[in-house]
Formats: structure tokens, C-alpha cells, sequence
């Protein structure tokens, strides 16, 4: 046992020693294989910059070039500015590592960004063709350009270099091996570079270092700064444009719309024209004849204060206690004698004076052109956007009223009184105020000039309708229209347009927002001739009911008789406008009260506002027709029109409903059954009136069911039962 244990022991102490003894020691090699050189293939591919010659030399390359990032394009480079024999050491140090794949159109260089290059530096770059092949990202600011892109930034101090005569020598010297026109297309290896810098002298590398490490600093700020742009939120989505547009971007577009509306400029109106103060002598010469005229008559009152306006002077007479008004109404025909006026109109007394005005008109009248209402501040500040410019007042004061207030306005006047001059007036006005989305026009016009002007502007309904027949189902439409509002609004919970308006803006539905709609006729006699009941039951209906809704109605006719206009038009149309008229029935009819008769014309009107029984006198403002096209030219160009229906579908549809009978069908197949046909027959089955039954008559010889009129014969039918059964399943 002993024996075998030390055998054991021997055999494993001598497989130690072995062990030891076949260790391995790494062998040494001889220092030449160190600097054993190893043939590698380099890349240069051609640079965009151009050889800044003679002043300021190639920027050493970079020993490597930098990949761009694939997600983050704003991550700044680093600059590199160790001395090329340290680039060398390092190179020889690292291991051979796989590069970059360039690439074919920018190389190693990364995309090219928008730079903000100055003005001077495009234009220079225009003009030379040299400075085309400068990388925008190699131009150095000065310090005044930095300033002025940025205060922020701090301001970077450059320093030229200048080269004495000796140096740039040595530099043309030691470059005319590079070939600079063919620079760009040479492939230089880093070799090369370095020998091109160990030519040239210690002074000229120190400087050139000096003008890296700054033009390093300038890339680094620029760097920092395109970082900061790129930190700002992303731009707005560009929804391309065939995705379906939304309910929410039918909204944008509405507001985007609503804020692009321009009013028209007020150059396009003629200048108004300056006030003369001419009439002074006059005035003062009309109040003596005035207090000696009362005096005559022993009439103990005086002449207080005298207003010129326009066209008429009032002057206003205070009468002593005791003294009667009338005494001094009765004395009309003498006052006007005495001061040899063309007319007088009293006013007894001035509502809310103690006073009894006597208005006289002036030798020469004065013209009031819109413009002057236009730029007065009562127009300006209003906020409704139906106000209207109707005129100056006798005391010059410009009179706007408002749409909303009046609700329904009826204007009656002689021919050539100022009608038709109101009416656009009233129109330019609101084409100056409101909107194509917030007022709409619907435009009848019987005499077929006067609104012509105003067709294809984007206010419009329709276009102008100038047939009688089309205005009775015009308005028939407006009455629908009229209904479909008002069941919006108790679906919404609204009482008039206004909130409901409000309510859709609130929640979002502004596409859903309703306009106000003018309606304009111009000549309502017109359309009273032609269908006198169906044109009274509409405006009827509209006057009584279309307020709340946003639908307001204007008429203007030339003959206020009372056959044109009712007892119910005038019931439910409380402002009026009269012009002058021939007699005192006629201002009565339009007024319920006389004056109008007084009018001088050319504008002169009474005015009678909603809520106020006293008529105030206005001088209308003019518009001319050149103003009325430079104005809706304008207009025209701000949208095109957007008609909801034309003249001709109305036409049709009087036509299909005065082609279409209900009792047709049943005549057709009580005639096939009788095996005759006349008038009289219908009459007496269909309990019809004559006219009735003559027109089905003629329906039925129309669409070839009988024969036409043989005299004294019965007319033959030409269609057996079967071939009816088969026309009216058809």
C-alpha cells in the first residue's frame, strides 16, 4: 500500500513540473514589424467650397467623416481641432474599423438645410457664378449680421488676416500644384494635405488655426440657434386634398370666411360736398319778415333759433302765454305769402320743445352725398349689421336706422320723387355694414333696370327676378322658408335668430348659423295687378310673422292707393317712408297723416320709425350709378354667388302646377267610360266651373287622348281601357 500511495505521489508531482515547464511566452518581434505598413484604399469625394484665394486657406479635412443621424437632423456636429500629427497617431492606434457607405449624390456630407443667407450674399452669389459653389453653411456672419438676426446671441469678434507680400508669394507658390478651377473634381487623399501643410510657413498654420478655432465658434452658435428653432412645436397638418372634408373643418373653413370679409373702401363713394355759409344773410332777412308778418296779425310770439339743414330751414317761433297754437296754424297761407316761399310745412308743436317750427326751403338746395353718412360716427359704432344711411336731418344730423327695429318698411312716393334712389341707398349701406354670410337679398324688380346693377354679388338669393309671375312663388318660397326657421328654433330652444345664432356659435355649429334676409320689391302695384291676393296673403303672413326670424320685407310703390296698399299691409308695416305726393288722400294713405304733400322732392321724405308717431323730415342721401357699379364690382370680387334657386325653376314650377289638375286622371277615365267627351259634361260630374273643365278639355286633346273639336260633332276618343291602364302605370 505504501508503495503504490508514493508511485501516486511521484506521478502527479512530475506532471506538474511538466506543465510548468511547457508554459509559453509571448515572442518578441522585432520593432521593424511595428511599423509594418499596411496599403489602404482612402476616399475623398469633391467638396463644394471654392479656394478662398489669396486671403484665407483650405480648411484641414476631417480624418473622419460623420454619418447624419437618421431621426434627429438637428444634432450638432462635433468639431474636431487637434493637430494632423495627433489625427495620425490615433489613426495608426485604432483597429480597422467598417465605414460609412457614401453616398452617390452628397458623399459623407449631410443633406442640405435652408440657411438664412443675407440679401447681399444671393445677389453677389447671382452675379458671380464663382460664389455659386461656396457652401451656404461655410459663410462666416459679421458682427453686425448676428446682431441684427438675433440680440440675443452674443456678438462673435473676427479678425482678418492679413498676409504680407512675402507670404502670399509662398502661398501661390506652394499652390500651384492644386489645379483651382479643377479642385472640386480631383480626389485628394489626406496625404496630400498634409504635405500641402508642411510647406507652408509656421506663421501662416498659427493664423490659420486662429481663424479655425473662430470659425468653429461661429458654427457652434449657429448650431445652438438651429437648435432652438427646431425645439418649437411642429407646424400645422396639411390635410391633403382628397381626404373628405369633416364637419369640424367645414367649420374652420366658415371662420377662416368669416374673418376674410372686407368691407368696401369709402374712396369708392363720391366726396361729399363742403357746406356753404352763403345763407346766413338770408336766414336773418326771413326772421324779420317773420316777426313783422305776426306782428300784423297781433300775434304776440318771437322767433327763437333758426336751423338750416340741406334743403330746408326751420325756424322756430315761441308763442307768449295765452296764445293759441291754432291762431298761429290758421296763419299758414299768409306766412307763406309774406316770405314768398314756394311751401311751408308746420310743425306744431316741435315734439319735446315749447316751440312751433316753420320750415321754409332754401333758395339752393345742397345735395347729401352717402359718403358723408358713411364716415359719421353714429354709422361707424353701430354694431348691428343691418344698420342703415338714410340721410341728414334739418339740423345736419346724420339719420341711420336699423333693420332689426323697424322690422318691415313700406316707401311710397310720386314718380321721380327719390324712390329708387332710397332703395339703393338702403342697399349700399348694407353692403358697406354686413356680409355675404350674415345678410342675404332676395331682389324683385318689376321694371327690370332699377336692381340690375346688383346681380352675381354674393348677398343674393337668387338672381334679380324680374317676372311677375316668379315673384308670386318668390315669395310663396319665403313664407316656406319663414316655416323651416321657426322649427329650427324649437328644436334649438330659441326664441328669435339672435340666440339661435348664438347657441350654434357656442356649440360649435357655426355652418349652422342662419343670415338675415332682405326682401326688396320695388314695385308692388306691379305684382297686386297680376295676383292681387296670393302677393297680400304672402306679405301678410311674412309681416305678422317673419320678424323673429331674421326675415325683414321693404316695399316701395308709386301709387299708395288703398287698392294697393291694404289695410292689412299697412297694419302689420309700422315704419314708413314718404316721398312727395300729389295729394293729401295719398300721404294719408301712406301716413295716416298729412305733410307729405308739402315735400319739395329730390329726396325730401317723411320718416316714421317704429314707436314714434311724429314723422321727421330728411333730405335722402344720392347715389349715383357710377358709385353703384365701382360698389358692387367690389363685392363681386370677394365670392361668387351661391343662389339657393333662379328665376327659370320657378317659371317651371308655375307651369307643372298649372299643367296639373287633380281631377285629371279621374276625367280621363270618366270620359273613356262615357265614350265622349265635352265641357259641359265635366261640369255637371265633377261639380267644376267652366273654365276648369275647358282646361281639362284642352289637357286631354293636348296629350292625344281625344280628338280635336269637330263643330257641332262629339269629339272622338282615341285610347281604349287598356291603353289607359298602361299610360298611367307608366
Amino acid at each position: 500500500m505504501w508503495e503504490q500511495f508514493k508511485k501516486r505521489m511521484l506521478q502527479l508531482l512530475s506532471l506538474s513540473a511538466e506543465k510548468e515547464h511547457e508554459k509559453t511566452y509571448p515572442l518578441r518581434r522585432d520593432p521593424i514589424s511595428k511599423d509594418q505598413i499596411h496599403t489602404r484604399m482612402t476616399y475623398k469625394y469633391p467638396s463644394n467650397r471654392s479656394f478662398h484665394f489669396p486671403v484665407i486657406p483650405d480648411l484641414p479635412d476631417r480624418s473622419k467623416e460623420e454619418g447624419t443621424h437618421q431621426y434627429n437632423n438637428t444634432q450638432p456636429e462635433k468639431t474636431k481641432n487637434k493637430s494632423q500629427v495627433d489625427n495620425k497617431k490615433e489613426q495608426d492606434k485604432k483597429p480597422f474599423k467598417a465605414t460609412d457607405v457614401p453616398s452617390p449624390v452628397y458623399g459623407f456630407t449631410r443633406n442640405k438645410k435652408d440657411v438664412d443667407v443675407p440679401t447681399f450674399i444671393r445677389k453677389r452669389d447671382q452675379s458671380n457664378p464663382i460664389f455659386d459653389r461656396i457652401d451656404k453653411q461655410d459663410w462666416i456672419p459679421t458682427d453686425s449680421e448676428i446682431t441684427s438676426e438675433n440680440d440675443s446671441l452674443e456678438v462673435i469678434e473676427t479678425k482678418e488676416v492679413k498676409f504680407s507680400n512675402e507670404q502670399a508669394k509662398m502661398i501661390e507658390e506652394s499652390e500651384k500644384d492644386l489645379t483651382v478651377d479643377r479642385l472640386p473634381d480631383l480626389l485628394l487623399t489626406s496625404d496630400f494635405d498634409e504635405e500641402i501643410t508642411e510647406h507652408k510657413p509656421k506663421q501662416l498654420v498659427s493664423e490659420e488655426n486662429k481663424v479655425n478655432s473662430e470659425r468653429s465658434n461661429v458654427e457652434q452658435t449657429r448650431e445652438s440657434r438651429e437648435i432652438k428653432k427646431d425645439s418649437h412645436p411642429t407646424p400645422k397638418k396639411v390635410v391633403p386634398f382628397n381626404v373628405i372634408m369633416r364637419p369640424s373643418d367645414k367649420r374652420l373653413q366658415h371662420q377662416s370666411n368669416a374673418k376674410l370679409h372686407k368691407a368696401p373702401p369709402i374712396h369708392l363713394l363720391n366726396d361729399p360736398i363742403e357746406r356753404t355759409m352763403k345763407d346766413s344773410e338770408w336766414v336773418n332777412d326771413q326772421k324779420e319778415l317773420l316777426t313783422t308778418t305776426l306782428k300784423h296779425f297781433h300775434v304776440r310770439a318771437k322767433v327763437v333759433n333758426a336751423m338750416s339743414g340741406p334743403a330746408v330751414t326751420r325756424f322756430e317761433i315761441q308763442p307768449e302765454p295765452g296764445v293759441k297754437v291754432s291762431k298761429i296754424k290758421n296763419l299758414s297761407d299768409d306766412i307763406k305769402l309774406n316770405l314768398a316761399a314756394k311751401d311751408i310745412r308746420m310743425e306744431a308743436p316741435i315734439p319735446g320743445k315749447n316751440t312751433i317750427g316753420i320750415e321754409v326751403p332754401n333758395p339752393k338746395s345742397q345735395p347729401v352725398m352717402l359718403q358723408e353718412i358713411v364716415e359719421s360716427a353714429s354709422f361707424k359704432e353701430g354694431t348691428s349689421s343691418l344698420s342703415v344711411a338714410l340721410g341728414l336731418d334739418i339740423a345736419g344730423r346724420p339719420i341711420v336706422t336699423d333693420l332689426k327695429k323697424m322690422p318691415h318698411g313700406l316707401i311710397a312716393g310720386a314718380t321721380g320723387s327719390g324712390k329708387s334712389v332710397c332703395i339703393n341707398t338702403i342697399l349700399v349701406s348694407l353692403l358697406y355694414k354686413a356680409s355675404h354670410e350674415d345678410v342675404r337679398f332676395l331682389l324683385i324688380d318689376p321694371k327690370m333696370v332699377e336692381l340690375a346693377p346688383y346681380n352675381e354679388i354674393p348677398h343674393l338669393v337668387s338672381p334679380v327676378i324680374t317676372d311677375v309671375k316668379a315673384a308670386t312663388s318668390a315669395l310663396k318660397w319665403v313664407v316656406a322658408e319663414m316655416e323651416e326657421r321657426y322649427e329650427k328654433f324649437v328644436k334649438e330652444g330659441a326664441r328669435d335668430i339672435e340666440r339661435y345664432n348664438q347657441k350654434m356659435i357656442s356649440q360649435g355649429r357655426r355652418h349652422e348659423k342662419l343670415a338675415y334676409l332682405v326682401i326688396v320689391i320695388d314695385e308692388l302695384a306691379d305684382l297686386m295687378m297680376v295676383s292681387p291676393q296670393d302677393v297680400e296673403d304672402a306679405i301678410c303672413r311674412i309681416a305678422q310673422k317673419a320678424r323673429a326670424c331674421g326675415i325683414h320685407l321693404l316695399l316701395a310703390t308709386q301709387r299708395p292707393s288703398v287698392d294697393v296698399i291694404t289695410g292689412l299691409i299697412k297694419a302689420n308695416i309700422p315704419t314708413r317712408i314718404a316721398f312727395s305726393v300729389s295729394s293729401q288722400v295719398d300721404s294719408r294713405t301712406i301716413l295716416d297723416s298729412s305733410g307729405a304733400e308739402k315735400l319739395l322732392g329730390k329726396g325730401d321724405m317723411l320718416f316714421v320709425e317704429n314707436g314714434v308717431g311724429q314723422p321727421i323730415r330728411i333730405q335722402g342721401a344720392f347715389v349715383s350709378d357710377d358709385e353703384i357699379e365701382r360698389v358692387t364690382n367690389f363685392v363681386k370680387r370677394i365670392s361668387p354667388p351661391d343662389y339657393l334657386f333662379e328665376q327659370e325653376e320657378l317659371l317651371q314650377q308655375i307651369t307643372t302646377q298649372e299643367d296639373e289638375d287633380e281631377l285629371y286622371e279621374e276625367a280621363v277615365e270618366f270620359v273613356v267610360e262615357q265614350n265622349g267627351a265635352s265641357a259641359s259634361l265635366l261640369q255637371r260630374r265633377f261639380k267644376v266651373g267652366y273654365n276648369r273643365a275647358a282646361r281639362l278639355i284642352d289637357n286631354m286633346e293636348a296629350n292625344g287622348i281625344i280628338s280635336e273639336q269637330k263643330g257641332s260633332k262629339p269629339r272622338d276618343i282615341l285610347i281604349s281601357q287598356d291603353k289607359l291602364e298602361n299610360l298611367f302605370k307608366n
